[in-house]
Order: structure tokens, then C-alpha cells, then sequence
């Protein structure tokens, strides 16, 4: 280490390879599933990349209707090529977050240097490359992973306006679109861009002509998406997941960002969101952390209030929302990556050069340790935990379904809701112009996609005795997933199994039936 910077390339080829082959590796098998929100992405990227229109038939959105949500399209429109290259499948959708993810931990390395040095930049970068947290987050089909990158990115730019003055102007536009990412960036952005003015205003002041072109140019991009969110269809998500005003309520939810349970310990209470026995950060970190923070507001350090805003001002989007959230706080990763390694080199530089190999070697073995444990953790056990909230077997049920001679197909929705409407088409592989004909709207429950129909046994009158149906379940469990045998049951019906396919458990979440009324 206390020669790193001989070999810097060298190092940090190495980070990046590694941090890719921890992102794409078994990308296809793990999470062990597809979920409705990836599916709804990467199809409506397929459709636009067929047709220039979305799931819905809007011609190239920016904000896309998707399940009634409305999300920002930057994500979708930079999935083609690799929908294009890899096809219509988990690893095509998927890829992207992985390569996403592992340019996040390059442009951290640039960051952490340029705030405090080489040795800083790549340790920084490696501490990225491994944390759970960002791992997770970088293998899956969710478009917050874009927050963090074009984040590190805009910020970047701005601490290099210090020495080139006209990297404002980048910083700017970079800041602007980061915006277009993901719903908590539309409110971090603008309070950490306010932060920013107040704490650097003499180096604006001293720049204001790029400074006024840069403020345009912010402008210009923010107000469409500013008028866009306070609008119903921009106000659509927040009013689904509720937006929270008792102040009281919101603060503790602040709080709750920087617990150690949810930090270390346990991590997200969404098993989509975290691993079990993991959290986002390692346990190691935590003393990292606090000793880095209270040695960063004693150092001499110009950039030093942009690492306190950044820390102060990640858990403000989410607290309205939740506490605990993983997702809405992706942003937080290089920060924390960011101290953790700047810490270590204070830690190091205490000792003199006769045990500063020693503490080095200690660090490494505790790096190394971890990783290791993770990794199992992961990519062995990973799989056979909480395989239904991915839907696991799902996928492979409906492909199944779609191969067979059955003129009709009926998904109940006690399979998994009407919001996995979308596995159809993607599964199936629908091509966009077909699809379009069908008129499906999430919102309105107008579901059908000819062969295939969603209904809710419960309330349907009559049911096609000729149709193959997608049932969740055991029909013979007293729980939730045999609602639909009790269902049948109750209205006069028999079923006779057709097909199920077990998960990594021997589990069955969802069968294949054929019915007919009973005598």
C-alpha cells in the first residue's frame, strides 16, 4: 500500500475487474427470479427499440406509464443495446446495472482522489467494488442505480472547476440529468446543489459568467422534469407509496439512516432490497465510519464540506417516504466507500513504517475475510432464500404455459397480483406491434393479451372449462397460496394438475391446472 502509486493503472485495472466479475457473475441465475419491475423496464425498452413507442403505445416518452408509475426513461432508453445484443431476458435486462455499477466505482476512484489522493482514490474504489449494498443494487433491473454514477460524476466535474473553471458547465448538465434517474434524486439533487452554492459561492462569484451559463443550462433541463412532477402522472408514485408530512415521523426516519442495525446488521427490511445475514455495509466499517467522520471535521481539507453535505443530506428524500430503504439511499455508497478508505490510510499513517506493514496485512486479511463470507452468502445461499418475492419459478411457468396447444390461458391473479401482468409479454416474448392491439392498462385492470387473461377467480361468473390455468400454490394448503383450489372448490369446480416446476427448495409457488366442473 505505501507504494500503490507506482502502480496505480495497474491496481486499478484490477478493482474494476473484479468489481465486474462480482456484478455479472450468474447475473442470469441470481436473484434467483425476475421481478415485475424488471420486466416492466426492460420491455418497455424492447418495445421502443422495435416500435419508438412504449408497453402503452406512447410515442418515445421520456416518463414511462409502466405499472401506473410513471418512471424516468434515461434507465430504459440505455438498456437497447444490450436488450438488442443479449435479447429479451433476465441477462439482457440485467447487464446494464452490472456495467452501471462497476463505472460507479471508477468514477469513485477519480472523486476520492481528487478530494484526497491516489492511495485515498483506489482503495475508495475497491471498498465500492465489494460492499453488499452496491452489489446487490448493480445486478438488478432497478433504475436507481444510475443515482450514485451520475451523481460521483456531476460532483467530479464541479471539484475540477477548481482548477479548470469550464468543468462547471459539465457539472452542471451532468447534475441536471441525474435528476431524470430515479424519484429520490428529483429531491437530493437540488437540496445538495443548494449546499453546494452556499458553501463554494466565492468560487462561483469569481467564475460568474460560466457560473450563469451553467445555472441555465440546469434550468433549462430541471423545469420540464420539475412540471412533469407536479403534475398527477408525476405525482402518481408518490401518492402510491405515501408521502409522509408529521415532521415527527420523517425525522425518525432520518435517524433511522444512520442506525447501525440498518447499516450493518440487518440492512432493508425488503428481502428484494438486501441478503439475509448481510447488510449493506460491512461490520468492520462501523468504527471506520465514525472515526473517519469526526477526523474529517478537524482536517484542513477544501472539499471536506461536500463529503459532510453528502452525509447530512442522503436520507432526506427517502425520510419522507420510509425508514430503512435501501433503494431510495443508493446514493450514500461511494460516500461511505469513500471514508472507510481515507480512514484506513489515517489508521496507517500513525504507526511507523516498522508496523505500518503489519496494520496493512491486518486490513488486507479482514478485506479478504469478508469478502469471502459475502460471497457465499451470496452466490450459494442467496438463491434458496426468499425465492418468492423474486418469483422464481414464475418465468419458467409461463414460458411452459405458452408452449402449450391450450386456445386459452387464464393467470390468476392470486398468482401474484395484477402487477405481474408484464412477465407475460416478457416471458412470451410478444412482439411490441402485437401487443399494442391489446390495449393493456394496469390501471384500468384491462388485462387480457388474447390467449392470455388475468381474473379474479373469486368474482368471475363462469369459467372456461377449455382454458389452461395458472393457479398459485397447493390446492390442498390451508394458507394464501391454495386460495385458489378453495376458490375453484366453492364455485362447482375439480382441477387436475398439469405442471409445476419446484424452486431451488422443492417448493411449488405456482401449478399449471385444467378444470372442469364437478359432478
Amino acid at each position: 500500500m505505501l507504494k500503490i502509486q507506482q502502480h496505480s493503472k495497474i491496481y486499478l485495472a484490477i478493482i474494476l475487474i473484479f468489481a465486474f466479475i462480482l456484478r455479472v457473475i450468474y447475473l442470469n441465475e441470481i436473484p434467483n427470479g425476475f421481478f415485475t419491475d424488471e420486466a416492466s423496464n426492460a420491455y418497455d425498452a424492447y418495445s421502443v427499440l422495435h416500435t419508438l413507442k412504449d408497453q402503452y403505445g406512447k410515442f418515445l416518452p421520456w416518463y414511462f406509464k409502466s405499472a401506473n408509475d410513471y418512471r424516468e426513461g434515461l434507465y430504459i432508453y440505455i438498456m437497447f443495446p444490450f436488450i438488442k445484443i443479449f435479447g429479451l431476458n433476465p441477462l439482457g435486462a440485467r447487464i446494464i446495472s452490472s456495467i452501471i455499477g462497476t463505472l460507479t466505482v471508477l468514477v469513485t476512484y477519480y472523486l476520492s482522489k481528487e478530494i484526497f489522493n491516489q492511495k485515498v482514490g483506489l482503495l475508495s474504489s475497491l471498498f465500492l467494488a465489494i460492499i453488499p449494498w452496491h452489489i446487490h443494487f448493480s445486478r438488478v433491473t432497478f433504475r436507481a442505480i444510475l443515482v450514485p454514477f451520475l451523481f460521483c460524476l456531476g460532483l467530479l466535474f464541479f471539484i475540477k472547476s477548481f482548477k479548470y473553471p469550464k468543468y462547471l458547465i459539465v457539472s452542471s448538465f451532468t447534475f441536471a440529468v441525474s435528476i431524470y434517474t430515479y424519484n429520490s434524486a428529483r429531491l437530493f439533487i437540488p437540496l445538495f446543489l443548494i449546499g453546494l452554492v452556499t458553501v463554494y459561492w466565492k468560487h462561483l462569484w469569481v467564475n460568474k459568467n460560466l457560473t450563469i451559463i451553467s445555472f441555465i443550462i440546469f434550468l433549462t433541463i430541471f423545469f420540464p422534469q420539475l412540471i412533469h412532477q407536479l403534475s398527477p402522472e408525476g405525482m402518481a408514485r408518490a401518492n402510491t407509496v405515501g408521502i409522509k408530512t408529521d415532521i415527527s415521523i420523517v425525522f425518525r426516519n432520518y435517524l433511522s439512516y444512520f442506525n447501525p442495525k440498518f447499516l450493518f446488521f440487518e440492512g432493508d427490511p425488503s428481502p428484494r432490497h438486501t441478503v439475509n445475514k448481510v447488510a449493506g455495509l460491512f461490520v468492520f466499517q462501523l468504527p471506520l465510519l465514525i472515526l473517519g467522520i469526526v477526523s474529517l471535521t478537524r482536517e484542513i481539507n477544501p472539499y471536506k464540506s461536500v463529503i459532510l453535505l453528502w452525509l447530512v443530506l442522503y436520507p432526506i428524500p427517502a425520510a419522507f417516504i420510509s425508514a430503512d430503504s435501501a433503494v431510495r439511499t443508493l446514493v450514500v455508497t461511494p460516500l461511505f466507500s469513500i471514508i472507510s478508505a481515507y480512514t484506513i490510510f489515517k489508521i496507517i499513517d500513525i504507526f511507523n513504517k516498522k508496523y505500518q506493514y503489519i496494520v496493512t496485512c491486518l486490513m488486507i486479511s479482514i478485506l479478504v475475510s469478508n469478502i469471502a463470507i459475502f460471497c457465499k452468502r451470496y452466490f450459494i445461499e442467496y438463491p434458496g432464500w426468499h425465492t418468492d418475492v423474486w418469483l422464481s419459478t414464475l418465468g419458467e411457468t409461463i414460458s411452459y404455459a405458452n408452449q402449450t396447444s391450450y386456445e386459452c390461458i387464464v393467470y390468476s391473479n392470486n398468482a401474484y397480483g395484477n402487477y405481474a401482468y408484464i412477465l407475460i409479454p416478457f416471458f412470451t416474448q410478444i412482439l411490441p406491434d402485437e401487443y399494442h392491439k391489446f390495449n393493456v392498462d394496469v390501471s384500468v385492470n384491462r388485462l387480457d393479451m388474447g390467449r392470455w387473461n388475468i381474473k379474479e377467480l373469486e368474482t368471475s361468473e363462469d369459467l372456461n372449462t377449455s382454458c389452461l390455468y395458472l393457479l398459485s400454490g397447493d390446492p390442498n394448503a390451508n394458507n394464501p397460496k391454495g386460495q385458489d383450489g378453495q376458490t375453484l372448490k366453492a364455485k362447482g369446480y375439480e382441477e387436475k394438475f398439469i405442471y409445476s416446476i419446484k424452486d431451488i427448495k422443492n417448493r411449488e409457488f405456482f401449478r399449471l391446472v385444467e378444470i372442469k366442473k364437478s359432478l
